[in-house]
């Protein structure tokens, strides 16, 4: 299938690492023009160079980074045609554990950042060729992950953004993707920190979360990519609202 997503110009948040850096080679596969937002400058130049990719350094946690991020990627680019909305998921811990100040960084890095960075694109997006934005969530909007409250709380934050947004912004398409267990830095530090209060070894931490999913294993963040390259593709012309759960089967709730 052709994607037509040749020389369509797409800023991708967190392009270096995980998901994000996923995400930018899938794109580019398919010949989209990428530049790649995060805060570190060396491994989003290794990620993103080989891709033919700009980088743009900007911290999308704090109140002007997204509007930085956005700026440098339409110098680069010569505008937007795509956006995917991707951050480093919030500070882990239960209710308890989590105090004010990581609260703070939570909101301000999960549900603010992604307010402001799809507020300073939607003017150049509004000029794009079949533009669309996809923001990437997790499984926690469709069930609650034990220790991890902030992002219960701030990922269905967010769906009710994407599902405002889709009557409000319209020709331009929103959607999101809620991700299960990916082979990825911020999965395997969540398995450490189960493996550390269980006091399980983090061989079992991941079997009792390999039970859960029926294809038995984690997914590939390359699978990831794939999927979030076609609905930022024209070829997704008539998604729009959907919240499309990439797990493998984990999740077995209705719809």
């Amino acid at each position: 299938m052709d994607l037509r997503l040749k020389d369509r110009r797409v800023l991708v948040g967190g392009g270096s690492h995980g998901l994000g850096a996923a995400a930018a080679r899938a794109l580019a596969a398919e010949g989209a023009r990428i530049a790649g937002a995060g805060r570190d400058r060396q491994a989003l130049a290794e990620a993103l160079q080989p891709l033919g990719g700009a980088s743009v350094t900007a911290d999308l946690s704090t109140a002007d980074g997204p509007a930085a991020a956005v700026r440098d990627a339409v110098a680069a680019l010569g505008g937007l045609d795509g956006l995917l909305v991707n951050s480093g998921g919030p500070p882990p811990g239960s209710f308890s554990a989590i105090d004010e100040s990581a609260w703070e960084r939570a909101i301000a890095g999960t549900l603010l950042s992604s307010i402001r960075l799809i507020r300073a694109a939607l003017p150049h997006l509004q000029d794009g060729r079949d533009p669309a934005i996809l923001v990437v969530l997790s499984s926690s909007v469709r069930e609650p992950i034990p220790g991890l409250v902030t992002s219960n709380v701030l990922r269905p934050g967010l769906v009710g953004l994407i599902k405002s947004l889709v009557g409000e912004i319209a020709p331009i398409r929103i959607n999101g993707v809620a991700p299960g267990r990916f082979d990825t830095e911020r999965v395997r530090s969540l398995d450490a920190i189960r493996a550390k209060e269980t006091g399980l070894s983090l061989e079992a931490v991941k079997d009792q979360q390999l039970a859960r999913i029926p294809l038995g294993r984690y997914g590939d963040p390359d699978e990831m990519g794939r999927v979030i390259a076609f609905l930022l593709s024209p070829a997704a012309s008539y998604l729009n609202g959907v919240i499309l759960g990439v797990d493998g089967g984990m999740m077995r709730s209705l719809p």
